[in-house]
């Protein structure tokens, strides 16, 4: 009867964490989204359609995205569709049809992660991916890369 209450108590002691780890990502992914939007407006006009945001500055429209990689994970872009989260214990492959659907070019701000982001040219070759670098009608950068990628795009 003593190992049920040990087993019981140890559950909910396991319950517990994971509750408060994901209010605690909830809370950052908040904050992270709420600055973020903060910024956006200051340097363009942001606009929402159809569940998504969209950025216009100097006479150009992207929309946003967020992709969430954890902190100490890194991304690798294999290809337009395929992403690949690595960090210390395990390699997830990620498809992004759906995430990259629309044709309209597109900010993905990648948070919390500081890591720097890979992508391969081909199969042969590797570069890390630069905040003012667009490729793929894409510009894929960290969360604190925003405000210098927005300041260009607005100088341009």
């Amino acid at each position: 009867m003593p190992i049920l209450y040990i087993s019981l108590g140890l559950l909910l002691i396991a319950f517990i964490i994971y509750i408060i780890l994901t209010i605690h990502h909830k809370k950052v992914s908040d904050h992270i989204k709420n600055t973020t939007q903060d910024l956006l407006k200051t340097y363009g006009e942001l606009t929402h359609k159809h569940h998504h945001q969209y950025l216009n500055i100097n006479n150009q429209s992207y929309q946003i995205l967020y992709f969430y990689v954890p902190v100490n994970a890194e991304l690798t872009i294999n290809s337009k569709i395929i992403w690949e989260i690595r960090d210390s214990s395990k390699s997830r492959l990620i498809n992004q049809t759906s995430f990259l659907a629309s044709s309209d070019p597109k900010i993905i701000i990648v948070y919390p992660t500081t890591l720097s982001i890979k992508r391969f040219i081909n199969e042969n070759e590797m570069e890390f991916v630069n905040y003012h670098t667009m490729f793929n009608q894409m510009y894929v950068i960290r969360h604190f890369e925003l405000e210098k990628l927005l300041q260009e795009l607005k100088d341009a």
